[in-house]
């Protein structure tokens, strides 16, 4: 697929496993990217497309808001006092955080679900019945699964991933600095104080929350970036087959 008169897009939607199969002594890590047919890269989150402009300056870099579908991840139902988390990435954080509120017997109120091995029906099903979710993912495209947790109106502490800070704000969440294992369990412990003392203000939040990432990332905002990303990057090859027929004509 390299170097071949192809016209290629990128779909990268995890910048930071871009240059994962070079080498310190590599060279030229540019990989794909320099190959002359790529014409533009799709990416889906600001940080990534902050990301891969600063690699590939020369690259039009568009971004796509992956949409959380809403038939599935929605705010409804009783919440039951359980804590959620995805093991997949950081397990060894998630065993210490837990271990730590379980010697303090801050989790004694409460059921702790792994989500593993599961449906993304099964998933948005325990996420919709679950008061907290725990993210753990580092680093990240876009973090979609606490976007989703926000989505069921989970209340979502834990690593943004980097790709998922533009949604990581304090009014919707409680962000912790990535490998802050102290700081993870502390939070965890006042988030259960409140809602204990004054649940109406866990609610409002991630009622709050629910609201903002529906509608950021509904289906209709990444139909209009995917189809207006193609229309630029069609205009764009179409502009740049003009002027190369123009040259070729002495024009």
């Amino acid at each position: 697929m390299f170097n071949t008169p192809a016209r290629k897009i990128i779909f990268n939607q995890n910048t930071y496993n871009t240059f994962g199969t070079y080498s310190l002594g590599d060279p030229d890590p540019g990989g794909i990217y320099l190959d002359s047919g790529v014409v533009a890269a799709m990416v889906v989150s600001e940080d990534n497309r902050q990301y891969l402009q600063y690699a590939y300056d020369k690259i039009p870099i568009y971004r796509i808001h992956n949409s959380i579908n809403p038939d599935l991840f929605f705010s409804g139902g009783r919440k039951k006092t359980q804590i959620a988390f995805m093991p997949r990435k950081n397990s060894d954080h998630a065993l210490q955080v837990v271990a730590l509120l379980r010697v303090r017997g801050v989790l004694d109120d409460f059921d702790v679900v792994p989500i593993e091995n599961r449906t993304e029906r099964e998933t948005a099903s325990i996420l919709r019945e679950s008061l907290i979710f725990l993210s753990f993912g580092y680093p990240e495209g876009i973090s979609l699964p606490p976007a989703e947790a926000m989505a069921c109106g989970s209340i979502v502490i834990g690593y943004h991933g980097m790709g998922g800070r533009e949604y990581f704000r304090p009014e919707y969440c409680y962000p912790v600095e990535m490998g802050d294992i102290l700081s993870f369990a502390k939070t965890v412990e006042d988030v259960v104080e409140i809602y204990k003392k004054e649940p109406r203000v866990i609610e409002e939040k991630r009622l709050k929350a629910s609201a903002f990432i529906r509608e950021e990332y509904s289906q209709d905002r990444e139909k209009s970036d995917v189809l207006n990303a193609w229309s630029e990057i069609i205009r764009r090859c179409e502009r740049k087959h003009s002027l190369h027929e123009s040259h070729e004509k002495g024009f």
